[in-house]
């Protein structure tokens, strides 16, 4: 009767491909993990500061990247002559644009972008939608935010001369109005009367987005050690005669 004996054979190639394969596949599993984790501690701030109370923002600029996502009122008033509209922006299933003024502070000049809300394209794109700015001096509220970057797809350069702009570019703005412009927007909050249709989006972490990857890649990681398994362990029959 054939005695059945199992034995591995060893393939350095194959060893090689497989630890190869393995750690890069756990790493971008672990790499996953560890996104999923940020961006879950990220969220976690982000609820925090929604709870907290708003700052003001005349009085404290000098850390303003840390205070993203709070509750902020600001002094000073708009200036609609260099007010820029955004284009491609859908909101309830229709066209429209994002409506960007420049607001100066009333301590020393400097510029904040306020995303007052979105308005509708009209009949005509070659008409534009009348703007309506106050002038006075007007204190206002909304959330700190940082700017959107710039879309993959955009083709051709930014035009800075229009009033119409297929995306926000700080640097660009920057260099056409010569304002200090600081590196951060206010979304202007819904009770604000100088506004138009604002239904700002709560952050998403998206950790489930990363969780799901980094299965993937360790199942990944886990087929190609069943598989450098399956072909390097080998049958062999002993016949006893």
């Amino acid at each position: 009767m054939p005695n059945i004996n199992f034995y591995f054979r060893f393939s350095l190639l194959g060893t090689i491909l497989a630890i190869i394969g393995i750690s890069g596949f756990t790493s971008l599993g672990i790499w996953q993990t560890n996104r999923a984790l940020e961006k879950q501690q990220l969220q976690r701030d982000i609820d925090n500061k929604a709870k907290q109370g708003g700052f003001q923002l005349n009085h404290s600029i000098s850390d303003i990247n840390e205070k993203i996502y709070l509750n902020v009122n600001a002094s000073g008033r708009y200036n609609k002559n260099n007010e820029i509209l955004i284009d491609n922006i859908v909101y309830s299933g229709q066209a429209g644009y994002h409506v960007l003024t420049p607001f100066i502070l009333d301590k020393d000049q400097t510029v904040i972008m306020v995303n007052r809300g979105w308005i509708p394209v009209g009949r005509d794109r070659n008409i534009l939608p009348l703007i309506e700015t106050p002038e006075d001096e007007i204190n206002i509220h909304g959330i700190l935010a940082p700017h959107k970057s710039k879309p993959p797809l955009i083709l051709g350069e930014l035009d800075p001369t229009g009033r119409v702009w297929p995306y926000y570019d700080l640097q660009k703005y920057i260099e056409h109005t010569k304002y200090n412009v600081l590196p951060v927007m206010i979304l202007l909050d819904k009770k604000e009367k100088s506004g138009y249709a604002r239904d700002w989006p709560k952050y998403d972490a998206k950790m489930g987005m990363h969780i799901g990857y980094a299965i993937q890649w360790f199942v990944f990681a886990l087929i190609v050690l069943i598989t450098y398994i399956a072909i390097n362990f080998k049958k062999k029959v002993d016949n006893d005669n």
